[in-house]
């Protein structure tokens, strides 16, 4: 089999950023507009470019797109400063580190060590094993698709300790796209200028997405890649096979069951 992208959301599904976003949003607006905001625009599974535009619509800003890019350059400037309240006030959710990690193992290929051997992948056994779980010629390249722009993402992943087993560069965020399903095909061709030939390489389920909310699943679907639900941001787990999950999850705290939804 070939090399696999798998997509992680990142607010509701790996961590639980505490409330951060809406003040952020309103620290950017009081410096654009010399203002509060009254109203946000929903948040959950959709990108900043959606959601900024909205809010300023709310805001009956006039002429809103033409302030979206200023929004975005003032998130950005502001995210250094979220690292520190998503340390205080957020937490990377149960089962999440884990999942990553067991991921990480397949990054590179079979690990050196023999399972059951001291620092083996003896849980899972080793990648390409006979009979090992999740046995497979090709590689698999974890990274996210989130609504966050790219530097609040990586504050926020960083400031709860899952930075490390993700490759950043070939993910897909919230300033590339407005439409959360283009992100998909932003990260296939990340993904491929890095570890393949053409976006062809990571086309259909071997695109993996992982979210909490039915916007997650329908933008995996409209790309044709394997949408998992995982039950542990704002939507139930029948909300999130109704919109067409492959798999729901409840929770990340099952390795082994995470692993058995990604790679089936």
């Amino acid at each position: 089999m070939g090399d696999l992208l798998v997509l992680w959301d990142v607010d509701g599904t790996l961590l639980h950023a505490g409330g951060v976003g809406t003040d952020l949003y309103n620290v950017v607006f009081l410096q654009l507009f010399g203002r509060s905001l009254e109203a946000f625009a929903p948040m959950a599974g959709r990108t900043d470019r959606a959601i900024i535009l909205q809010t300023l619509e709310l805001a009956g800003v006039a002429e809103p797109r033409r302030h979206v890019d200023p929004f975005i350059a003032g998130l950005t400037a502001q995210a250094p400063a979220v690292r520190e309240a998503v340390a205080l006030r957020g937490r990377a959710l149960p089962g999440a580190a884990a999942a990553l990690e067991a991921l990480a193992e397949f990054a590179s290929g079979p690990p050196p060590a023999a399972p059951g051997a001291p620092g083996a992948p003896g849980a899972f056994g080793a990648p390409g094993a006979p009979g090992a779980f999740g046995a497979r010629s090709g590689r698999i390249h974890q990274s996210v698709l989130t609504g966050n722009i790219r530097p609040v993402a990586e504050v926020k992943l960083s400031a709860v300790g899952l930075r490390e087993p993700l490759d950043l560069c070939i993910g897909a965020y919230g300033d590339d796209h407005e439409v959360r399903t283009e992100l998909v095909q932003v990260a296939r061709r990340r993904a491929a200028a890095v570890h393949g030939s053409s976006p062809d390489d990571f086309g259909g389920t071997s695109t993996i997405l992982i979210g909490d909310t039915p916007l997650d699943i329908e933008a995996a679907l409209a790309a044709g890649a394997r949408a998992v639900g995982v039950a542990t941001g704002p939507c139930k787990a029948a909300d999130l096979l109704a919109a067409g999950a492959h798999a729901v999850l409840p929770d990340l705290t099952d390795t082994r069951q995470v692993l058995r939804a990604l790679l089936p």
